[in-house]
């Protein structure tokens, strides 16, 4: 499988649609507590979805320059929004994608769990004995 060759800009504009995926609040930085960004694009130089990433990266930069005339790392939260509503719909393939890794890093993060209250893996406990019982 070949690389595909990564920019500089290709990070930013990553980090940002996962900044506007998973924004900070007052528990943590979101996305950027994690390093979305860098981390998926090196998960994107070696994926089978390098194609629908290259696609979805050239259609977030078209339409924040026709909709807002900036770049994706310069939107404010409102114009994130937009700008990945409007990717949901024309580029849909890549909108799940990205939308999935960027869920996948931020809840595979053990901070992330400490903060969420997330106990940890079950093999760490021996397991949840309670597995089968209506969680409260």
């Amino acid at each position: 499988m070949t690389e595909t060759p990564i920019t500089l800009s290709d990070i930013a504009a990553l980090a940002a649609l996962a900044n506007g995926i998973i924004p900070a609040d007052a528990r943590d930085a979101g996305a950027a507590s994690v390093h979305a960004g860098p981390g998926i694009a090196e998960r994107m130089r070696r994926s089978p979805y390098a194609p629908v990433y290259v696609a979805g990266l050239a259609a977030a930069r078209d339409l924040a320059q026709t909709i807002f005339s900036k770049p994706v790392p310069e939107l404010d939260a409102t114009q994130m929004h937009e700008l990945l509503a409007a990717l949901a719909a024309q580029s849909p393939a890549f909108f799940r994608r990205i939308r999935a890794d960027v869920c996948a890093l931020y809840l595979s993060d053990a901070g992330v769990w400490q903060r969420i209250g997330f106990p940890g893996l079950s093999t760490d406990h021996g397991g949840y004995p309670d597995f089968d019982q209506p969680q409260l």
